[in-house]
């Protein structure tokens, strides 16, 4: 329930103050320490620090606004209004946590608008909290660029991974919602089966190739031509080459494939 300003006379403000109400005040002008809030035929005092929730703002940024407000001190003889917008804003905002804390389990889907991208991730707008789509939860297969799997404004649907709303903390998962090729791997492939794959990772001890995404099998470099322990595979090989590799073990538990190189299937 919310009382509108211009139907507010003193007798109003003052139910509204006892019963916790919050009433409709007009943002007049800048005054020292604050603003002069009009409601009815009433002028009220907001200070600086009782305007807006967790984003600052220039003053100049309410005058002229209508916002809404509690009262924090009435005092009828003296004529003395004390209201607050943090203070509803803050009530509104436990209001909802305490919605979402019935609504909101770890494991659900739920839909989101993407707000920024960073190096490390996505934050996402979920029911108003901000979560964050980690780089490594996107999909499947490496995100090299964020930009190009993810757009600010865009729509999407994940998976709850983890949920602190008290902190008001989420982290979800894009990837979750996409099948595990682990999960199928044994219907898939078999050991001897030759195919191309794609060089995903260049390390010290052998060749991470990509078979689809979200699987990688390893060549270690003993089975590499012309290689020993000491050999540098950035000299020999580039990452986004392809090759045919042979299946030589399936550990589907351990979510590992050994390869060996085979010139063609």
């Amino acid at each position: 329930t919310r009382l509108k300003g211009d139907k507010a006379n003193t007798a109003v403000l003052e139910k509204a103050y006892k019963g916790n109400i919050p009433v409709e005040g007009s943002v007049e002008k800048e005054i020292k320490g604050g603003f002069e809030i009009k409601i009815g035929d009433s002028r009220a005092f907001c200070p600086f620090s009782q305007m807006g929730y967790r984003q600052k703002e220039e003053p100049s940024f309410f005058i002229g606004k209508t916002m809404p407000f509690l009262i924090q001190e009435f005092n009828r003889e003296q004529h003395n209004i004390i209201v607050s917008n943090r203070a509803f804003r803050e009530e509104e905002e436990n209001k909802k946590i305490t919605r979402l804390k019935k609504e909101l389990k770890v494991g659900m889907i739920v839909k989101g608008t993407i707000l920024s991208l960073q190096s490390f991730g996505a934050f996402v707008d979920v029911e108003g909290i901000q979560a964050l789509l980690p780089i490594l939860e996107i999909k499947r297969s490496r995100v090299e660029n964020i930009e190009k799997e993810l757009q600010i404004g865009q729509e999407i649907k994940a998976q709850i991974l983890s949920l602190d709303l008290d902190h008001k903390k989420m982290s979800i998962s894009t990837k979750a919602l996409i099948a595990d090729p682990w999960d199928t791997v044994s219907d898939n492939y078999r050991v001897g089966d030759k195919i191309e794959g794609t060089i995903s990772k260049i390390t010290n001890f052998g060749l991470f190739i990509n078979l689809e995404a979200g699987m990688d099998g390893l060549i270690f470099i003993s089975k590499l031509p012309d290689t020993n322990e000491n050999t540098n595979l950035n000299q020999l090989y580039k990452i986004g080459d392809k090759m045919f590799v042979e299946i030589d073990n399936i550990d589907q538990k351990g979510r590992r494939i050994a390869l060996s190189p085979t010139k063609s299937q």
